[in-house]
């Protein structure tokens, strides 16, 4: 199994990019509406290039992009923010459990399912099916998993990370972002699993449970997962250059940002 802190460096890696993904949406935000917002309604009620000279041009392209940017920011937020409430008010629960010190919402059914969701109060939800076929230290392993998801509130860093994913799509590596930080946070819960039960054979054997009953669209469990659990390599880590890129892209927004904000300097 990969240790912990070749993991942990993994995720401070993913943040990073994370982190320098924000910084640029915010410093666009601003730049747009400080700067270019005047030039981008300019152009549109006066779509002629001849009535704009090539400064004015660049500038109404540069607002033309940072516009698109924060409304692909904005459409990705609202759509997960309705999707998540409308998912949690369709969740049949049936009760709220303390399983082995970890409280839990019940849902109906056979079938084995356990998942966090919530954004600002995630909970840990399993199914009446999970508790029935699973127990000893495959649901301590189960339920460790899901805690680790909710105390990270992963379910809200997830959303954030797919709002950046959509925003700067198809640009690499922002574009893949999402998809990054969420096998990273599994692989993070399954680690905080293997620990709280003292070993990786309960929640293995718990996936392959899980796997077994998986929807055939559902993709069954990742196969990063199993190499991690069974200890084949460590997991795909970040190019020491997109860190170097992504280090000198903070560092160039954090000396840009305090002159345009407070002096109301621009550099087009």
């Amino acid at each position: 199994m990969t240790s912990k802190s070749a993991l942990q460096r993994l995720e401070l890696a993913a943040g990073v990019l994370a982190v320098t993904a924000a910084a640029i949406a915010l410093f666009i935000t601003m730049d747009a509406l400080r700067f270019h917002a005047a030039t981008l309604w300019h152009g549109v009620n006066h779509p002629s290039a001849k009535h704009l000279h090539p400064h004015g041009l660049l500038l109404l392209t540069l607002g033309t992009v940072d516009f698109l940017l924060i409304a692909r920011a904005a459409r990705s937020l609202v759509r997960q923010v309705l999707a998540q409430r409308a998912f949690l008010r369709a969740l049949p629960v049936r009760a709220e459990l303390e399983v082995d010190g970890h409280v839990v919402k019940v849902l109906p059914g056979r079938s084995l399912r356990a998942f966090c969701a919530g954004l600002l109060r995630p909970a840990v939800y399993v199914s009446e099916g999970t508790l029935a076929a699973v127990s000893g230290a495959e649901l301590r392993a189960i339920l460790a998993h899901e805690q680790h998801h909710r105390a990270r509130r992963d379910p809200l860093r997830m959303l954030l990370a797919r709002m950046l994913s959509d925003a700067f799509r198809p640009v690499p590596p922002f574009s893949r972002l999402a998809e990054r930080h969420c096998s990273l946070a599994d692989l993070a819960a399954d680690d905080a699993a293997v620990r709280a039960v003292g070993g990786a054979q309960p929640l293995a054997s718990a996936l392959v449970r899980f796997d077994d009953e998986a929807e055939p669209g559902d993709g069954g469990v990742a196969a990063e997962r199993v190499d991690h659990l069974l200890g084949h390599g460590p997991p795909a880590s970040v190019p020491a250059w997109l860190l170097a890129v992504a280090f000198v892209a903070s560092a160039a927004i954090a000396a840009l940002g305090p002159p345009m904000v407070l002096l109301g300097w621009h550099f087009l």
